[in-house]
């Protein structure tokens, strides 16, 4: 009687299906993870030298995100300046209406003007002084404080406030035209901040507090500008120094100060009031085109926001085309692998239970 003895010893065919169910697993862990997810496992290994592009459009896809995520900021960061603008314009407006009415005769509402322009004066220093996640919006880059200093309080820089300084131009008021003329000039040099004599006694020291029109070396200061997109930047800061809200807020004070009521001198008073109005008309029709300029940004970021998003979906599309693993290969993957561990379980399980004493 002769013995046939195997060349592979049963220890060794336990190893060798231990190393298969091990490699089996691991399998199925990286099958079973493509079908919950939808993408590779392993990029790298699947792609090869094409992960790399893999890489850079999901690099660009982040990119693009970003840029979506900052332009959603902006277009609400520009519609609150649009409402505030438009707000100021509208309190302006109906001052200016009962000034016009008042311009020829002091008899004809003129003893209204002075509350009703004091009241818009606040409420032009409040408005210009919205902030929107913590930046002030009319402030230019240093949006950090809020642009203007209201109209009663102290600037704490120069210790006078705005009220206090145009008060000691105007005093009493005018009782001639040629006085009319003097005050009407100090006031002027005091909002275009060109009292040399004083630096304190000008607007942009006692009254704005935010990026000066020029800067140290008499060139436009720098404006807020956003990057949209690559290559693609937008000047978009409209200012509380700008001259249409220096229009608005000279007219204004010029009436908060003076009860032309009582302007007795009928040239005088006229002087006055025609100098309010122009300031209010050129204040109003400043502010509608800032209101214009707003909007046409709007429409940039818009448009760019749906470039973008077009954009966004091409590069989805061709990251999903090398990332993503089809559902249904990965489903039969998974079977079979399952199917695959059972069989070996089952013949472990039967070599387990083998030994030469059964057959003796």
């Amino acid at each position: 009687m002769s013995w046939n003895v195997s060349r592979v010893s049963s220890l060794q065919m336990n190893q060798f299906n231990r190393d298969y169910i091990s490699q089996a697993t691991l399998a199925l862990q990286k099958a079973g993870q493509e079908l919950s997810t939808g993408l590779k496992a392993d990029l790298f290994a699947d792609l090869g030298p094409r992960a790399s592009v893999a890489l850079t459009l999901r690099a660009r896809e982040e990119n693009t995100q970003a840029y979506t995520t900052s332009n959603s900021l902006l277009e609400s960061k520009l519609e609150a300046m649009l409402i505030s603008v438009d707000a100021v314009r509208d309190q302006t407006s109906e001052v200016l209406e009962l000034s016009l009415v008042s311009a020829s005769s002091s008899s004809l509402g003129a003893g209204a003007l002075q509350a009703q322009a004091r009241a818009a004066l606040e409420g032009t220093v409040a408005t210009m002084n919205t902030s929107y996640n913590g930046d002030h919006l009319f402030s230019g880059t240093a949006s950090d404080q809020a642009p203007l200093t209201r109209w009663s309080e102290v600037n704490a820089t120069t210790g006078l406030s705005p009220e206090e300084v145009l008060s000691d131009i105007v005093g009493t008021g005018p009782t001639s035209v040629a006085e009319a003329d003097a005050m009407i000039s100090e006031i002027e040099a005091f909002f275009a901040s060109t009292n040399s004599a004083d630096p304190d006694r000008n607007f942009e020291a006692t009254m704005y507090n935010g990026t000066p029109l020029l800067d140290a070396s008499g060139d436009p200061s720098t404006r807020i500008t956003a990057r949209i997109n690559e290559g693609q930047e937008l000047v978009y800061g409209v200012q509380a120094n700008d001259e249409p809200f220096r229009e608005t807020l000279k007219g204004l004070a010029m009436l908060s100060l003076v009860d032309v009521s009582q302007i007795e001198d009928s040239a005088t008073y006229t002087r006055w009031m025609e100098v309010v109005n122009t300031a209010l008309s050129s204040g109003t029709q400043g502010a509608l085109e800032s209101s214009s300029s707003i909007g046409f940004n709007q429409q940039v970021v818009a448009t760019t926001q749906e470039q973008l998003n077009d954009m966004s979906l091409v590069q989805r599309t061709q990251i999903s085309d090398y990332e993503s693993v089809d559902p249904y290969e990965a489903a039969t993957m998974v079977s079979s692998l399952e199917t695959q561990l059972q069989a070996s379980y089952s013949v472990t399980a039967r070599l387990s239970q083998m030994s030469l004493l059964n057959y003796l």
